[in-house]
Parts: C-alpha cells; structure tokens; sequence
C-alpha cells in the first residue's frame, strides 16, 4: 500500500517525504538525549543519597572534570533545560513543515483528480455518479493523506522507540526484552485480529459517506418534486440513515485505535509492577536500583503515547486503503484519456461541414442499439433541424454529432477529418444550448461569459448576446445589471429567463456551430418566435442544428432528419410529423 501511495505523489513528493526523514529522526534523537540526561539526573540523585557509585556518573565525571556532585547535577540539569528549550520549538517547526507537506499533497493530490476528471470522456460521468465524484476529492483525498501521514508518523515513533528501548537495553537488558517481548507480540496479535473489521468499516465508512452526498445531491437537485409531493421526511430519512452509518463507521474506528491503546498500557504496568514485586520478594532494595526503575518509569511514559500513536496510525492505514485503491482506480481509468490529449490535433474551422458515415452506438447494458447505421450530412451554414418521439435516440445523435459519445462502429468526420484526430479543436467552436440550461450560482455576467473571469468578460458582447436572446430589457431592469446573482442553478430566474440565459451564452461564444436541444421548449411562443428570428439570421453566417417538438422551430431549417426505432432518415425542409 506504501508503494501504490508513493507512486501517486510522484517523484518530486517522494524527494521531499525522504528529505523530511532527517528532520523526524532529529526529533527522535531529542527524545533520547533527553531520556538520557534524565537517567543521568536520577543516577546523580542515587548517588547523594547514598545508593553507590555509578558507572554513568563516574564516567560523567571524568569526561567533564567535574569532582563535586553538586555541580555535575546542576550542570546535567541546566543542559536538560537548554535542551527542552531547544527541543519545543523544534518540534512545533517539524510538525508545522510535516503538515505543510501532507496538506499540499492533498491539494496536488485533488487538483489532479478534478483536472483528470474534467478532461475524461463524457461517458466517464455516466459511470460516476456526481456523489461518487464529491466523494473521491473530499473524503478520499483526506483518507489518503492521513494515511500517508500515519506512515510519516509510524517511522518518528519506532524511531523514538527504538531509541529508546536501546538506552533502556543498555541499562536493564533482562526488564528491557521482556517488555519488548509482550508489547510486540501483542501489538501483532491485535493487528491480525483487527484486519478485517478494520477493512470492512473503512469500505463502510467510504460507502456511507457516499450516501450521505448522494441524498444531500438528491433533496438540493429535486426540491420542488419533493416538497410538492410532501415528500420531505422520506429524503430526511435516507440522508439520516446514511449519516448514522457514517457516525457508526467512525466511533468503530475510534474504538478499533483506542483498544490496542488499553491494552498496551495494561501490559507495560503490569510489567513494571510485576518487575518491582520481584525485587521486592527477593529482597533487594529499590534505592539500588533507582536510576534503572527511573528510566524505566520515564521510558514508559514516553512509550505508551509513541505505542499508542504507532496502533492509531496502523489503524488509519487500515482505514485509508478504501480511499487508495479508489483514487487509484481513477487514476488508472483516466490515463488513457491522458495519452490522448498529448496526441497531436488537426484544427478544424468546419468550413465543409459534418458527416456520419454508417454511425452505431449502444448503451452499456442494453442489448439494442440506440441508432444504427446512420449516415446523415450537416452542411457549413446549413440549419439542420431533428424530430422524433421521446426516447428515440434524438440526444444520443446530438451526443454523437458533438464528439461525446464514440460511435461503436461507423464514423464522424468534421471538413473530412474523424472527430478524434480534432476534437479539440472542433469543441471550441462549438456552442450547445440544452433544454435545461446550467447555470452557475454566479452573476448574470459570468453564466454569460462562461468560463471567463468578470475582468476577461467583453460587456458589450455580453450585451448583444442578451439582446439576441430577448433578455437584455429584464437584465437593464435588475438592480445590479450583470452584476446581479441568479442563484444556485438560476434559482432568482423563471423558467424561460433561465433558457434565454443560456441562449445568450451561445450567441457569445460566437461559435461555428449551435447546437439546441429542445432550447426553447420553456418559452412561450410568442418569446420563442423573436428567439427563433434571432437564431435564423445566423442561417448561413452558422451552422444550426436544432431538436425539438415543436415544427414552428425546425419550418425555416434547410433539411429536417427524423429520428426513429434507432434509424436516421431525411425529411422535407420543414415537413410536419
């Protein structure tokens, strides 16, 4: 799991996470100068209080010339200060560059995603739901980086502990071993027997989240259906089941961190007092052995949290794995449409026009196909009109014609070259205009202008694309003009306002084609019939392609196709159903 995660962050990250190991194994380093230097202080006060001579001492005294008792403990004391005056602000700076690390892993690790995300096939968003989406670059990335963490975190502390146990070997070897001994082996045996139920509650967590976003997505999106319905505590109650899972998922894991936890600080004080009882019956005296209980008892407080530390962060490995494999799947998923867009492009003015050459298509999952064989021409300049019955197949053609579906056989070509070898260039100039426009909770200038900054916007362009649409008065009329915020999914706007808003987004990218998708299906006729002028006196400035129900919106098109039972065929220019 280390591997897959490391090969994620990319070399650069790998560099930078190996040039952070000095830096912990200096804070590991402080941790046992310090335990040394408190032996060394209990070792000093044994000696004044009449427990013997001591080999650290007498070595101590030797190496600073130091005679007097006195003064070598107040000289081992002022070190001891000047360390841990040293030692917390160090600490805090390596916390603060290990933080600074992972919470900019997390964001490379999500601003990748979504780019690799925005830029899959369209296909990719009929597998993945937009809750699923959310999902992968909140809690997943988070998942991730904790764990990736936790790894960080597991080598300071074996580092401190090894450390640690090492001074405290040299000091006790037979206590040293035998708690050794009994804090691994129950370590591991604890480990084995919470692998499973650790896995399970992070997929459970990771699936309850998911549910969580889902239902959220659900009650925002459907709103009016629900509360005209009066169907709020039905969403109420799925959003709160899963939330409920999510809570169990998580006081489990705290349970699963905190177990080992108690169980090791039972070991180590059962030890301990087991230890002093045995000096104790075998009639030695403690004060001999004061600066080995001392160490010791400070090495335990210094290795519970570290024991405790390492079984919680194995713990949020276990429940980052979900995460990983998640994000790895979409990693893998996504890199051949990585390799394509490095594939050199051809650009395309669609000067000639467009063309399906015996164009088949299905769904996943269902055994017919949705067109087949179709062969259909859109002239340059040409208005292009399509009719057909609900479900006949008249927006997977649109899908199609546009480059966002990949025909299974058959092909598209734009001025004579396949869609593929041009996509890039083919989408720029075009402009698409759905039955249910989306909207940005932005101002009426920036849904507009779509995808430029309020400082990159042309104002009069925006201006004349409103007029275009017939919204231009209702927009002068708003108190702050373009400035005005239409909402989350045009929520301030009726109906048709929010079509002509996206009219008006079309007529500013002043594209090569248009396509409408039963664009004006919401307005009114008397609304749609000064739109439809507008849109008209492109005809052979642009190429038009237009879907709809209605014929008074296809009558001045210079070929009509009607679309049925999956085939294509051409009608007379403007003829009724």
């Amino acid at each position: 799991m280390l591997k897959e995660m490391l090969s994620l962050i990319g070399p650069k990250r790998r560099n930078q996470m190996l040039a952070l190991v000095p830096l912990m194994l200096l804070a590991s380093l402080l941790e046992i100068v310090g335990l040394t230097m408190v032996v060394s202080v209990c070792a000093a006060l044994a000696d004044s209080a009449g427990a013997g001579e001591n080999p650290v001492m007498a070595w101590l005294r030797a190496a600073l010339h130091i005679s007097s008792e006195a003064s070598l403990t107040t000289a081992i004391l002022l070190a001891l200060i000047a360390l841990y005056a040293f030692k917390i602000p160090y600490l805090a700076w390596e916390n603060y560059m290990t933080a600074k690390f992972i919470r900019t892993i997390r964001h490379e690790m999500s601003t990748q995603l979504c780019q690799r995300i925005v830029h899959s096939p369209y296909p990719f968003f009929t597998r993945h739901s937009t809750a699923e989406v959310q999902n992968l670059l909140g809690q997943d990335t988070l998942q991730f980086t904790a764990g990736l963490s936790a790894y960080m975190r597991i080598l300071m502390e074996a580092l401190v502990v090894l450390g640690m146990g090492t001074c405290l070997l040299l000091i006790d070897p037979a206590m040293t071993l035998f708690l050794t001994g009994g804090i691994v082996s129950l370590t591991v045996l604890v480990r084995v027997i919470l692998a499973r139920p650790i896995r399970e509650a992070s997929q459970r967590q990771r699936d309850a989240n998911r549910g969580r976003w889902k239902w959220l997505h659900h009650i925002v999106g459907g709103i009016k259906d629900i509360k005209t319905g009066r169907h709020e505590d039905y969403f109420a109650g799925r959003f709160a089941e899963a939330s409920a899972e999510c809570a169990r998922s998580d006081y489990l894991r705290q349970f699963w961190i905190k177990l080992p936890t108690l169980c090791i600080e039972g070991v180590m004080v059962f030890t301990v007092l087991l230890y002093m009882l045995f000096f104790v019956r075998t009639g030695r005296r403690l004060l001999d052995y004061l600066p080995s209980l001392s160490a010791l008892a400070w090495t335990a407080m210094r290795l519970l949290p570290a024991f405790s530390r390492i079984n919680g962060n194995l713990t949020q490995i276990g429940y980052a794995k979900a995460s990983v494999e998640a994000i790895r799947r979409v990693m893998e998923e996504t890199a051949a449409q990585q390799d394509a867009a490095r594939a050199p492009q051809t650009d395309v003015a669609i000067s000639t026009g467009i063309a399906l050459r015996r164009v088949s298509f299905s769904y996943e999952g269902r055994p017919n196909p949705v067109l087949r064989d179709v062969d259909m021409e859109i002239p340059a300049g040409a208005a292009v009109g399509i009719i057909g019955p609900s479900g006949a197949g008249k927006t997977t053609l649109l899908d199609v014609i546009l480059g966002l579906l990949e025909p299974e056989r058959g092909e598209v070509l734009v001025d004579g070259i396949p869609v593929g070898q041009c996509a890039e260039s083919y989408l720029q100039k075009v402009a698409y205009v759905p039955q249910d426009t989306f909207l940005l909770d932005d101002t009426v200038r920036s849904n507009v202008a779509l995808g430029e900054g309020p400082d990159e916007a042309d104002d009069s362009r925006v201006w004349a694309a409103l007029k275009q649409s017939e919204l231009d008065q209702m927009v002068r009329g708003l108190p702050d003009g373009l400035d005005t915020y239409v909402g989350e999914r045009g929520v301030r706007l009726s109906g048709g306002e929010r079509q002509r808003l996206g009219l008006a987004r079309a007529m500013y990218q002043d594209p090569a084609l248009i396509v409408f998708d039963e664009a004006t299906s919401s307005l009114d006729l008397e609304t749609e019939a000064a739109v439809l002028r507008s849109v008209f006196r492109l005809q052979g400035k642009k190429t038009l392609v237009i879907v709809s129900h209605r014929m008074t919106a296809i009558e001045h098109c210079n070929v009509v196709y009607r679309v049925h039972d999956g085939t294509v065929f051409e009608e007379k220019s403007g003829s009724n159903s």
